[in-house]
């Protein structure tokens, strides 16, 4: 009988080159052919790449939530400001009602994407409706912005 070979570490390390060396050249032709529609490479770039960037991603998430909400919130205050200035009696460009206009619609969008109610801001779109008709109808909105004090 043979004796048994002990291998050592230099050569277990040496083994397992060869294999990561031989495997890389395999799949490297692999993704490289076009008939061949699974891609091993890329697939394992993809998920070295997402490993890697789990926690970036999960930051990323957090800022565009927080962003949104950001946005949300200033067009809700926008819109309220807006509501309360024309309580105030405070006169309006026509421009300044189309942007308001646009700043409802994108918003009620918003409330309606993510089935929400919108308590305040409906009271403060249907004020702002009626203001404008009423402008409109009578072409009474003001000529310029009024100068800040």
């Amino acid at each position: 009988m043979e004796a048994i070979q002990t291998l050592n570490p230099a050569d277990v390390w040496e083994v397992v080159q060869k294999v990561i060396v031989w495997l890389a050249g395999i799949g490297i032709v692999i993704d490289l052919t076009p008939g061949i529609k699974v891609q091993p490479v890329r697939w394992l770039i993809k998920q070295l790449g997402n490993l890697m960037n789990h926690d970036m991603k999960e930051q990323l998430d957090q800022l565009q939530k927080d962003f949104t909400d950001h946005k949300v919130d200033s067009w809700r205050m926008e819109i309220l400001e807006f509501q309360s200035s024309c309580i105030n009696h405070r006169r309006h460009t026509k421009e300044e009602f189309d942007h308001i206009i646009d700043i409802l619609a994108k918003y009620d969008k918003y409330i309606k994407d993510h089935k929400l109610t919108n308590g305040q801001v409906d009271v403060a779109h249907e004020y702002i409706t009626e203001i404008y008709k009423e402008c409109m109808r009578t072409n009474d909105f003001a000529l310029s912005k009024p100068e800040e004090p």
